[in-house]
């Protein structure tokens, strides 16, 4: 059964995918806290956060203590990138995505959110 995209019902499978032995390998050495602030969407603004620290990671709804990177993205761009539409790198060159923060550590871990991404793109989302 479909989860409705960012709810807690989808960040709890968020939290399934992310304890994946294949995203535990890719972040292991990693740390960092993103925060997601996705605008224009159904419900209004919606604020969620990515928390890595050493091979694990958790999210949820809201706004993380002392987050590195932000990233900013419309509803569209986002559901558009969470369902594999769009690449998030494209997105990010377009214009689409605006990152704040750490440049530097969002660089370092773009092959591990990769990883995130393929694990996420297992949930039956419903947009």
């Amino acid at each position: 059964m479909p989860v409705k995209y960012l709810s807690q019902e989808w960040i709890d499978a968020y939290n399934a995918a992310l304890a994946g032995d294949a995203v535990r390998s890719a972040l292991k050495g990693k740390s960092a806290a993103l925060q997601m602030v996705i605008s224009d969407a159904p419900q209004g603004e919606i604020r969620y956060w990515l928390r890595i620290a050493d091979g694990g990671a958790e999210a949820g709804l809201g706004d993380a203590d002392g987050a590195d990177v932000t990233i900013r993205q419309s509803y569209e761009t986002s559901a558009q990138v969470n369902s594999g539409e769009l690449d998030g790198q494209k997105a990010f060159t377009q214009g689409k995505v605006k990152i704040g923060g750490k440049m530097l550590k969002m660089m370092q871990l773009r092959g591990p959110l990769a990883q995130v991404q393929t694990a996420l793109a297992g949930i039956d989302t419903e947009y």
